[in-house]
C-alpha cells in the first residue's frame, strides 16, 4: 500500500543542514537511550520499488542538466534557509535554478545509484545520502538542505540587511531563527552563539527599528521528538516564553505558536499569523 495518500496531509518545512543533522542527531539519542535502533537506520528502509521509477526520473533531469524538468519535480513552495525567501513556483524555481543546484550537487544526484544511495525514512520521505535532497511518496522534492556557495553569499547579504533595519539594542547576533507577526506582536529569535538565544518582542504596529517592548536573553532550543517540531523557550521570573515552531502538522496548521505561562500556568497563547 502506498504511503502518498495518508502523506499528502502532511506540511513539511526545511531547515539548514547543520540543523538538520542537529535533529537526526537528537532521535539518534533518545531512540539509543530506550535501547531501540534509531528511526533513521538507511539499513531497515531499504527503497521500496514502487519509488525507484520517481527517483530515476529525477536522477535523469539531473544528469540532462534540465532546470524546466527539475522545477516541475518540486513541492511548492520550497522553503530555504531563513532568511532566504521560498521559492513559490516552477517559474521561480527556474530563475533561481543556479543558486540552489549548483553543479555539485546536481554531480551528487546524477550519481546516485536508487537503491544504494536513495532511502525512505519512515513517514518522513525519500532521503538522499545524509539528507542533502528529500522528496514526498510522490516523487516531488520537498527539501533541499546541501547550501551553495550563491545561497551563502545570499544569506550573509540579508542577515546584513535585517541588521541594519533593527534598532541598535538588537542588531547583534549570529543568525536569525525566526520573524513572525501575531495578533498583537512583532516576534524574533536570534542565534547569539554558544546555544543561546534572544527574544525580542514590538507591540503590533510598532517597528523593528524602534526599541523592544521585551527583550530576553539566554533562552534555549528544544526538539519535540524526531520530527523536526521545536520550541524556542525564554524565562522572565514566574514567566515562560515559549515560542513552538510547527515543522510537521496537517496542512492548515500555522507556522507556529506564542505560549506565555506564568508560574507555570498558561496565561496566553497566540497563533502565528504570518511568518517570515
Amino acid at each position: 500500500m502506498s504511503l502518498a495518500s495518508p502523506l499528502k496531509a502532511i506540511k513539511t518545512a526545511v531547515f539548514g543542514q547543520a540543523k538538520l543533522m542537529q535533529i537526526l542527531c537528537y532521535a539518534a539519542l533518545i531512540f539509543g537511550a530506550m535501547g531501540l535502533s534509531s528511526p533513521v537506520n538507511a539499513a531497515d528502509e531499504a527503497l521500496p520499488k514502487e519509488y525507484i521509477p520517481l527517483v530515476q526520473g529525477l536522477i535523469d533531469a539531473a544528469k540532462a542538466n534540465a532546470p524546466e524538468a527539475i522545477a516541475k519535480r518540486v513541492a511548492y513552495p520550497l522553503k530555504r534557509e531563513y532568511p532566504i525567501p521560498a521559492i513559490q513556483n516552477t517559474q521561480e524555481m527556474v530563475a533561481r535554478f543556479n543558486q540552489v543546484f549548483d553543479p555539485q550537487l546536481l554531480e551528487q544526484i546524477a550519481h546516485s545509484k536508487v537503491e544504494a544511495d536513495w532511502q525512505t525514512m519512515g513517514w518522513r520521505g525519500i532521503m538522499l545520502g545524509s539528507g542533502e535532497v528529500w522528496l514526498d511518496f510522490d516523487g516531488k522534492i520537498i527539501g533541499i538542505n546541501a547550501q551553495t556557495p550563491a545561497e551563502a553569499t545570499l544569506k550573509a547579504e540579508l542577515i546584513a540587511k535585517q541588521k541594519t533595519g533593527l534598532h541598535a539594542s538588537v542588531s547583534e547576533f549570529v543568525s536569525p531563527e525566526l520573524t513572525w507577526k501575531t495578533a498583537k506582536f512583532t516576534i524574533r529569535v536570534d542565534n547569539m552563539g554558544n546555544d543561546q538565544y534572544r527574544y525580542a518582542a514590538w507591540a503590533k504596529g510598532k517597528s523593528l527599528s524602534e526599541k523592544p517592548d521585551l527583550v530576553l536573553n539566554k533562552g534555549k532550543l528544544v526538539f519535540d521528538g524526531s520530527g523536526g517540531n521545536h520550541s524556542y523557550q525564554f524565562r522572565s521570573g514566574p514567566y515562560q516564553y515559549h515560542c513552538y515552531v510547527t515543522v510537521l502538522g496537517t496542512s492548515d496548521s500555522p507556522p507556529g505558536e506564542l505560549v506565555v505561562f506564568k508560574n507555570d500556568q498558561e496565561i496566553l497563547k497566540q497563533t502565528v499569523i504570518k511568518a517570515d
